[in-house]
């Protein structure tokens, strides 16, 4: 089985956790072998993986736009059937349309998704044939100047017929290529990872850090007010860790408090702006997700709990755990669209963070009908 492409693709972000130098040891330390076993079977396809890069998608595909350049199409948007060429693009929410498989967009989520499980596995298992592939995935598909990806996003999430890109198309890069960035990060603070390989990608990434903080079409998506301003705000922050910006993190973290926390959610937990979406279920999870996971990277800051803040504020995040664990875990009716089919092994990431922040949430059970995946699972057990 392909798990990226029959089961992750639906819903990447929800298939990572924050791996931490000190989470990473924890790992370590905890998980059985007979587990490490498991997920070597399931993921021993990882190794077998093309080296995707930029340059794969077609020639003439697009026009006018350097291949080197990261291309991808809005999700979302379909040929207009009231013209003959069929644009411009409309929207239909939830409904994916499969000419973006032909783009760069699966390629960087795929390549994100391989990095991070050889990584994790190359830790825990000591094995240096994990790590050398995912070193050479990053190589061909960031810094190889024959197949390198420029560092910007100018034309993710185009629309044909109305534009060469979008700032939402950032949600590509943050909402998967996170999560190996934190691996990396952390393997090189343990020794994990040679400087001389590490300085390579820190310069493509100094240079993507740049572009996001002063292109126009990245500010578009810093002021996005759903999940797509989170999702931003959290690259920046993984960025920012990488290269120690601790002034940069302390003026990230006052302005996701104000920015984020103050204004995503409703007094019941829930986030309004993810639940007009035809899949509720799964942006819902992602956008808290996003949430915590940036609590988790900044918690000297301690977002779950606001009185050190100098102003007065009700924001509670407990609230939405509650929220999501009872409408989600525990069976509650969930009254909102979920056009796609839901993965019960996406909540995997909320309960653990659940059982870890909160006494009354120890006893929950991961999902024991999630029929579709169990690698997500797997790792799970072991995060506390």
């Amino acid at each position: 089985m392909n798990y990226f492409n029959e089961i992750v693709k639906l819903d990447p972000v929800n298939h990572y956790l924050v791996y931490t130098e000190n989470d990473l040891i924890r790992l370590k330390q905890k998980i059985s072998l007979t587990d490490v076993l498991k997920l070597e079977e399931k993921l021993s396809y990882l190794l077998d993986e093309p080296y995707y890069n930029v340059m794969m998608k077609p020639r003439g595909l697009v026009k006018k736009i350097n291949r080197h350049n990261y291309v991808s199409l809005a999700t979302y948007y379909h040929p207009n059937p009231d013209t003959q060429d069929g644009l411009p693009y409309i929207q239909k929410d939830g409904y994916a349309n499969q000419e973006g498989d032909k783009y760069d967009k699966d390629k960087l989520r795929n390549t994100a998704f391989i990095c991070y499980y050889e990584l994790l596995l190359y830790y825990i298992t000591d094995k240096i044939e994990y790590y050398n592939d995912a070193k050479k995935r990053i190589i061909t598909f960031f810094i190889d100047t024959k197949t390198r990806m420029l560092p910007n996003m100018n034309h993710g999430q185009m629309i044909k017929g109305v534009n060469q890109g979008r700032g939402i198309g950032i949600i590509d890069f943050s909402a998967n290529f996170t999560y190996p960035l934190i691996l990396i990060s952390s393997l090189f603070s343990l020794n994990k990872i040679e400087k001389e390989f590490y300085n390579q990608f820190k310069k493509w990434l100094s240079q993507f850090l740049n572009w996001l903080e002063y292109s126009d079409i990245a500010l578009q998506e810093r002021d996005a007010k759903n999940n797509h301003g989170i999702m931003y705000d959290f690259l920046k922050l993984v960025l920012y860790r990488i290269f120690n910006k601790q002034k940069e993190i302390k003026k990230l973290v006052y302005s996701f408090i104000d920015q984020r926390l103050m204004t995503s959610f409703s007094s019941n937990g829930s986030m309004p702006l993810e639940l007009k979406r035809t899949k509720s279920k799964s942006y819902s999870l992602m956008a808290f997700k996003a949430i915590y996971d940036f609590a988790h990277l900044v918690d000297n800051y301690d977002l779950y709990n606001l009185a050190w803040y100098y102003r007065t504020v009700s924001f509670s995040m407990k609230n939405s755990f509650d929220f999501l664990i009872n409408h989600l875990v525990t069976k509650e009716e969930w009254p909102y669209d979920q056009i796609v089919t839901f993965d019960k092994a996406t909540l995997v990431p909320l309960i653990v963070e659940a059982k870890r922040k909160f006494n009354e949430y120890a006893s929950l059970n991961l999902p024991s009908d999630a029929v579709l995946d169990d690698v997500i699972i797997i790792i799970g057990k072991y995060y506390n």
